[in-house]
């Protein structure tokens, strides 16, 4: 394989992006001019020398918005972007997928390389430096003296383990294999500790999962990290890790596939796949259970929730409208403080981050302008819906009805804002994304990612969910409710995005079949269901993401975006795109990275899709056990791959030493002058 594929070669299809920053003219000609003199002189140092351009006019007042154009572009640039300028103008050029000559395992290799790019410089951080030196040091253990070192397994033992199961038929090697791998699900609770190590599962969890290709950031939202180990050996070595965390808000093609959106929910009821009457009123249900979850003594009379007129729906936007205004000066008085103390403006957080669910006065936080912006918001969305369907002909059937609010002036909208209140219900408890799951080296030889993703499936992973979450407080429901509300954890549906777009993937072909498998009563499958847009800020680093946020911060005089529940999803992605539209620059210019990728769901039951639409009563449907899944796992993948003389090589290759070796070669200094000290990444 060529060492720099793709580097002289063009693109498959033309993909040229033309951004003209909102810099005085003379900053952009000078801009543009280094830009093009660092290509002829070293191109490869173009990233580089981009972060230490600021260094250079620090003292100016437009050295900060420089600094972000010149962080933003060292970043596309570091992921293979085409950077050039001309005409004071900058043009970049994403590299897409595939380019002219390169086969698909060629593309994943230069993506791959793109995406390390930022973990390198992450694992430089001298905070990750320290965390790495703490897990590789042995330390006094009781009677023992220990390091991350013990739960890593020595391939060349395990191989020798695996190596006389090899010419067993399929059957009989799955079950004297297990023997050698018997995996079992390990959550990584908080201060959880390791029995043989001493060490906080989270840390081990958090030790192997930088070794991923893609840098490691935590989100908002529910996260539950999960350690897969090895009862077979000895210390229960790790075989993979995974995480359940809080799905996208907005997921077209999971969305598609549910049926959340209006066009594939009208088709299957125009296909008879759903019943008409019982959709809608399942659409109604919902909306009256929305308006049920949302205070509005403060807003509403009991005559007004009951049968709204437009004139109830104008003045609950006038109040949204009002609360909004007030948020707003909250927050330029919170910028103008901070400014006036000579200190960085802080992120607003909720109330709840600091008191217990227990003694959280839920009332006092729904007066909050944020939330009694939103609750009024939402009540005229919701009490707008209710009237359209307060006023269709329930005596029709079938189309007829289905007709009927298509053909309302009010339907589509009413119609989008019931399918909104499903999907959020359903995203609130029902969903969750692996954002995380693979093997381990040695097992990652063995085709443990496999093994990991179907064991996301288990029984165990569903209990430990509904185990963490289902007597939790939810923070956003609560302040709109007024009071404490908490959400069902009932998994019905996984799903998860592949790291590149092409390329064999661990989730491909992913599944066991009832009809082949006796002891299973339903199919455990990852289905692949289509590509993402290639639309995100994975590509951009936490420096690039800070030094944007404070653009956006002086040119508001407000930080309008501050990682708050119920402020809106996605706030690092917000925080992008509102900062690069403060520069000048069209924001899907640069989030648009045109590399989509592969989008997967996994159903835990039968009939789980239809119980998210809110069409039948949710069931409990039990799944699998781990013992089944692993078992049909060695059976049908562990028993052939060790067949493979290459693979248990590889195999015996792997070791706690290989990863020090691996992490010593990967950490990237942080470049001279870029102030990489670890802001804006959120460990655990």
């Amino acid at each position: 394989m060529k060492e720099d594929v793709g580097a002289s070669e063009a693109p498959a299809a033309t993909d040229l992006r033309t951004v003209t920053p909102d810099l005085p003219k003379h900053v952009l000609v000078k801009l543009s001019a280094f830009i093009e003199v660092k290509r002829q002189q070293k191109r490869e140092q173009l990233g580089a020398a981009l972060r230490r351009l600021h260094a250079l006019w620090h003292n100016e007042t437009w050295s900060l918005e420089l600094r972000a154009v010149a962080l933003l572009i060292a970043d596309l640039f570091d992921q293979g972007w085409d950077i050039s300028a001309q005409d004071n103008a900058i043009h970049l050029q994403p590299p897409g997928l595939r380019l002219v000559g390169e086969t698909p395992n060629q593309a994943k290799e230069r993506l791959r390389r793109a995406l390390q790019t930022g973990r390198n410089r992450q694992l430089g951080d001298p905070g990750v430096q320290k965390f790495l030196g703490r897990m590789h040091r042995i330390v006094p253990r009781g009677a023992m003296r220990s390091s991350i070192a013990d739960v890593i397994d020595d391939g060349a033992e395990l191989a020798a383990s695996l190596q006389p199961f090899a010419g067993l038929p399929p059957a009989e090697a799955a079950d004297r294999l297990k023997t050698v791998i018997d995996p079992v699900i390990e959550v990584c609770d908080k201060d959880a500790k390791c029995s043989v190590t001493g060490l906080r599962l989270i840390d081990i969890w958090r030790y192997f999962r930088h070794t991923w290709s893609l840098e490691y950031r935590s989100t908002p939202g529910r996260q539950m990290a999960i350690l897969i180990r090895n009862a077979a050996r000895p210390k229960r070595p790790v075989i993979g890790i995974a995480m359940l965390a809080s799905p996208v808000v907005r997921m077209r093609v999971r969305d598609d596939w549910i049926g959340w959106n209006p066009e594939p929910f009208i088709a299957r009821l125009r296909a008879g796949t759903w019943d008409v009457e019982l959709a809608l009123r399942a659409l109604v249900s919902r909306i009256e259970r929305s308006i049920n979850d949302i205070r509005w003594d403060d807003l509403l009379s009991p005559d007004e929730l009951a049968f709204p007129t437009e004139r109830t729906i104008l003045r609950l936007e006038q109040r949204s409208a009002g609360a909004a205004l007030a948020r707003l000066r909250q927050l330029e008085a919170a910028y103008s403080d901070a400014e006036q103390a000579n200190e960085a403006v802080r992120s607003q957080r909720d109330a709840a981050n600091k008191t217990s669910p227990e003694n959280m006065d839920w009332l006092a936080a729904s007066k909050d302008p944020l939330f009694l912006r939103k609750r009024a918001e939402t009540l005229g969305q919701l009490l707008d819906a209710k009237r359209t369907f307060q006023s269709l002909n329930w005596t029709k059937s079938g189309q007829a009805l289905l007709d009927a609010l298509i053909q309302h002036p009010n339907g589509l909208r009413t119609l989008i804002t019931a399918l909104t209140e499903v999907r959020k219900c359903g995203l609130s408890s029902q969903v969750a994304d692996v954002s995380v799951c693979g093997a381990v080296a040695p097992y990652n030889q063995l085709l443990g990612g496999k093994l990991v993703a179907l064991l996301m499936a288990s029984q165990e992973v569903r209990d430990a969910y509904r185990t963490r979450y289902a007597e939790q407080v939810s923070i956003i429901s609560s302040q709109m409710a007024g009071r404490a509300i908490y959400r069902p954890a009932e998994l019905k549906v996984l799903t998860t995005t592949s790291l590149y777009g092409n390329g064999s993937s661990q989730y491909n072909r992913l599944r066991l079949r009832a009809s082949e498998f006796t002891v299973l009563d339903h199919d455990v499958e990852w289905r692949e269901l289509a590509k993402t847009a290639g639309y995100g800020s994975v590509h951009l680093g936490p420096t690039t993401v800070r030094i944007l946020r404070e653009v956006s911060e002086r040119m508001y005089r407000a930080r309008r975006i501050n990682h708050r529940f119920g402020e809106g999803a996605s706030p690092r992605l917000r925080q992008i795109r509102e900062a690069v539209e403060a520069l000048g620059i069209d924001a899907s210019t640069v989030l648009h990275h045109a590399t989509p990728r592969i989008f997967y769901g996994c159903e835990l039951h039968p009939g789980a899709v239809d119980e998210l639409v809110g069409l039948y009563p949710a069931t409990e449907n039990r799944g699998h056990s781990a013992g089944i899944i692993a078992s049909l796992w060695r059976q049908r993948w562990l028993s052939k791959r060790i067949q493979n003389a290459d693979v248990l090589c590889k195999v015996a290759q792997g070791n706690a030493q290989s990863l020090v070796s691996f992490f010593s070669e990967n950490s990237r200094p942080t470049e001279n002058g870029d102030g990489e000290d670890g802001r804006g990444i959120c460990y655990y």
